[in-house]
C-alpha cells in the first residue's frame, strides 16, 4: 500500500491508509482545536484519506501519492485557529450497493444512508454542522461522512461496516500507542483494513466528527483526474472520501490517558 503521512510518505504493500503527521508532534493549543488534517495511503479497497492533524499541531504536511518526501499544507493552529486538511491515499475496489435513500439526500440513521438524488444540489465547497448525535459514536461518524457525500456531492451514502469496527478500534489504539498514524494498518495488525483516514490526537470524539472530517472535505476536488504528487497531497482526503469504488466504512476510536482522541476510518468494498 501507499502510505502518506503528515510529514512523511512511505510505501507498503497491499492496502491503503491515511494518517496524521509522523514527524510533526502536536502541541496543545489554548483553544483545544484540532490541527491540520493529515494524509492517507492508497491501495486496497479505497485510497485512504489522510488524518486530520492533531490538536494544536502546527502546519500540516502530507506525503504525496507515489513518491517519497513531504510538503507543507499550510494550516497552522495558533490561538485556537483550525489548520487545513492533509492528503490521502489512492483508490481501490469496486462499488457496491448503497443504503436506503433518505429524504432529500440526508443519510439515514441506520447502517447505510441516503442516496444523492431527490433535489440534491452539488456544492463541493459546503460547510456543514454535524447531524444530530445518535448516541452511537460510530454511527455519528458514518452519518457525518454520508452527510458530505449525499448533501454536498450528491453521491450515494456508504454503509456502516459494523464487522470492521473492532479492528478499526484496535488500529486507532495501536496508532496512539506508537504515536504514529497508520502504524496499525501498516503493521497489518487485524482485518479488515482497506484504505484508511486517520484523525490523530484530537481533543474529543465530537471534534473528530465535527472538525476532522470537515477538514478532509475542505481539500476539495483536484484540478484533473490525474492527481499525484503534490496534487495528491493537497486533495487526497477529498479524493478518498468521494471515491465511488467503495461502499462501506468502519470508524474506530481510542482515547489516551491524557484525553487525546485518535480515530480512523477504514473504507472497503
Amino acid at each position: 500500500m501507499r502510505v502518506a503521512h503528515l510529514g512523511v510518505l512511505t510505501f507498503a504493500f497491499t492496502f491503503a491508509s491515511a494518517c496524521s503527521s509522523s514527524t510533526d508532534t502536536p502541541t496543545d493549543t489554548s483553544g483545544g482545536t484540532g490541527g491540520s488534517a493529515g494524509s492517507s495511503t492508497g491501495g486496497g479497497a479505497r485510497g485512504g484519506g489522510g488524518n486530520a492533524g492533531q490538536a494544536g499541531a502546527g502546519a500540516a504536511t502530507t506525503g504525496g501519492a507515489g513518491r517519497a518526501g513531504a510538503s507543507s499544507a499550510g494550516g497552522t493552529t495558533a490561538g485556537g485557529t483550525v489548520g487545513e486538511a492533509g492528503a490521502s491515499g489512492g483508490r481501490g475496489g469496486a462499488t457496491g450497493s448503497g443504503g436506503a435513500s433518505g429524504s432529500a439526500g440526508t443519510p439515514s440513521a441506520g447502517s447505510g444512508g441516503g442516496g444523492g438524488g431527490g433535489g440534491c444540489v452539488k456544492n463541493l465547497g459546503c460547510k456543514l454542522s454535524p447531524p444530530p448525535g445518535t448516541g452511537d459514536l460510530r454511527q455519528d461518524c458514518v452519518n457525518r461522512i454520508n452527510q458530505f457525500l449525499t448533501q454536498c456531492a450528491c453521491l450515494p451514502a456508504l454503509q456502516r461496516r459494523t464487522d470492521g469496527e473492532a479492528c478499526a478500534d484496535q488500529m486507532a489504539k495501536y496508532d496512539a500507542d506508537h504515536n504514529s498514524a497508520h502504524a496499525g494498518i501498516q503493521a497489518d495488525i487485524c482485518k479488515p483494513g482497506g484504505s484508511q483516514n486517520s484523525c490523530p490526537g484530537y481533543s474529543s470524539n465530537e471534534q473528530v466528527v465535527g472538525l476532522c472530517l470537515q477538514q478532509m472535505w475542505d481539500e476539495g476536488p483536484p484540478p484533473s483526474p490525474d492527481c499525484t504528487g503534490e496534487c495528491y497531497e493537497t486533495h487526497g482526503h477529498f479524493i478518498n472520501m468521494t471515491d465511488d469504488s467503495v461502499t462501506r466504512v468502519a470508524c474506530g476510536f481510542y482515547t489516551t490517558a491524557s484525553g487525546k482522541v485518535w480515530a480512523v476510518q477504514n473504507f472497503s468494498r
